[in-house]
């Protein structure tokens, strides 16, 4: 399965990355560390945590965003011990949340833009 970002993202090596696994999953990485960790979860949380970033609510889930005071964020997955911390830049939460508005990123056929 192949790697999309929101198409408001204009920067090629910072964004919000995600795919299907074709097993239900969602898989999410970061573009500026393509082979670096990622989170997979069931996409059922995936697209509830796409539903609170695009209507500005705070009802997370098992996906725990932290946001950092230069603007920017970090994710991990709280149901599983250990899981590794993405971090994200201020702009590459501003493309990932207008792709969360726009659905680009949601269900097992995300239609985000094509990374890479």
């Amino acid at each position: 399965m192949r790697w999309v970002k929101s198409s408001a993202s204009s920067n090629p090596q910072g964004c919000v990355q995600v795919r299907s696994t074709g097993e239900g999953l969602t898989e999410i990485g970061d573009t500026k560390d393509p082979h670096g960790p990622t989170l997979t979860v069931p996409t059922a949380v995936w697209d509830h945590f796409l539903d609170q970033v695009a209507s500005d609510r705070n009802g997370y889930g098992r996906l725990s965003p932290r946001f950092l005071p230069e603007g920017g964020f970090t994710l991990t997955d709280t149901a599983v011990p250990g899981a590794p911390v993405l971090t994200y830049t201020e702009a590459e939460w501003v493309a990932f949340r207008l792709g969360a508005q726009a659905g680009e990123l949601r269900g097992s056929h995300p239609r985000g833009v094509p990374v890479g």
